[in-house]
């Protein structure tokens, strides 16, 4: 049954409305525009998605308007139009209510969700009587003792011992983090090839001189490590670390009677320097990687101030279901209040760390949750939510990010 046309009238500036009256009763029991003066005035996106799939026919004095016609002349003033309406029609296709921030005016934070407490444990300390060397050009270290290094590997889970996933060799090798990290906190004695000594300091600004963002990694990495979490390299998940939980040992164990099993991490983390800029595309890799393989994807953006925080603009607050008498209904802005605020990208836009940290702060300010929705090529979307967690006595931000299926 073909749908019945809906007329619209635009004045060729900024004002569309409807003024059939079943009309505006139809598009008010859905929550499109806003009702003055027996008219309903629609927002650039209610109007383009009215048009594009709910057979609405658009005139100016007497004569239709086209799609593109209409799009091109909002998009000067909002060049990133079309990913707004794509955002827009997507969340509406999937018979739930979005909105701009301003059209649903005031209202109440929803309670406040506890924070998610990651089970911190204090890191036993104990003094190292060995040496390692430094290898600078490589970024690492080898310690040759093999009951410290044995001990190091098995009881800390620090660096490699002998070779990966094998029983064989007597070295314990140390990657930078680990090295440093040692040395500050364990006493390990470093020396590099040239039989010099090294502090932890030396070890590091030797390292920042060849590795970018190299203290920022390092302070992530402390932060996990004091609060007894085991962090290893990410590397093969797209990201800087995978973490295990206080408690996690490298030695298999047995599953099985008659099988070992190595034992797999179920976080990994990425830092995001503040100042640093990815494609989003690149970014959302990263995260769908972690997913693919069942791990949680965890975010940090380092030494941000509040002299750092921008105010990124932002556009829409969504609503989703919830679940009332035994049955799944939509949440509306008559009754409900905004779950999301949902903020529009493409998979070849950037985004900085900065911006990722403002959009956060924004979204707690308010009381909702921050939901990017990322238009690829093909105008299908994705969406990702973000959640803060704790990290007992820590005084940096973290995130969990997740995909998402409204």
């Amino acid at each position: 049954m073909l749908m019945s046309m809906i007329e619209i009238k635009w004045d060729g500036k900024e004002s569309m409305w409807v003024e059939n009256k079943e009309d505006i009763e139809r598009l008010k029991k859905n929550f499109f525009g806003e009702e003055k003066n027996g008219r309903l005035y629609l927002k650039p996106e209610e109007t383009l998605y009215i048009m594009n799939f709910m057979n609405g026919v658009c005139f100016y004095n007497d004569k239709k308007v086209e799609f593109n016609e209409m799009a091109s002349v909002f998009s000067l003033k909002e060049p990133r139009l079309f990913i707004k309406f794509n955002a827009y029609r997507d969340w509406r296709d999937r018979g739930l209510i979005i909105k701009r921030i301003y059209e649903v005016g005031e209202w109440k934070k929803r309670k406040k969700v506890n924070l998610k407490k990651y089970p911190s444990r204090p890191l036993e300390k104990t003094s190292i009587k060995t040496e390692a060397v430094w290898y600078p050009d490589s970024l690492f270290s080898v310690i040759e003792d093999e009951n410290i290094g044995q001990e190091l590997f098995i009881n800390y889970w620090f660096g490699q011992y002998g070779v990966y996933r094998q029983e064989r060799g007597n070295l314990l090798k140390l990657n930078f983090l680990e090295t440093v990290f040692l040395s500050k906190h364990f006493g390990l004695k470093v020396k590099n090839t040239k039989g010099k000594q090294m502090s932890y300091g030396e070890i590091l600004n030797e390292v920042m001189k060849k590795r970018e963002y190299a203290k920022r990694l390092y302070e992530v990495y402390e932060d996990w490590r004091l609060r007894g979490f085991v962090v290893k390299t990410g590397f093969k998940f797209g990201s800087h670390f995978r973490i295990y939980f206080p408690g996690a040992s490298p030695a298999l164990s047995p599953k099985k009677k008659s099988k070992k099993e190595w034992i797999h991490s179920k976080h990994v983390l990425h830092v995001f320097p503040k100042e640093q800029k990815l494609l989003v595309s690149e970014w959302a890799r990263a995260v769908r990687v972690a997913h693919s393989v069942k791990k949680t994807f965890l975010l940090s953006v380092p030494e941000l101030e509040e002299k750092d925080y921008i105010d990124y603009p932002v556009d829409f607050v969504s609503y989703r279901r919830k679940k009332q008498k035994g049955n799944w209904v939509r949440e509306t802005p008559d009754i409900d209040k905004p779950r999301y605020l949902l903020v529009a990208f493409s998979e070849d836009d950037h985004i900085g760390g900065v911006e990722l940290a403002s959009l956060l702060k924004k979204a707690e300010g308010m009381g909702l949750q921050l939901l990017l929705s990322i238009t690829d090529r093909e105008t299908a979307i994705t969406y990702y939510v973000l959640n803060k967690i704790m990290l007992p006595q820590s005084d940096k931000e973290y995130y969990e990010i997740e995909w998402m299926k409204p």
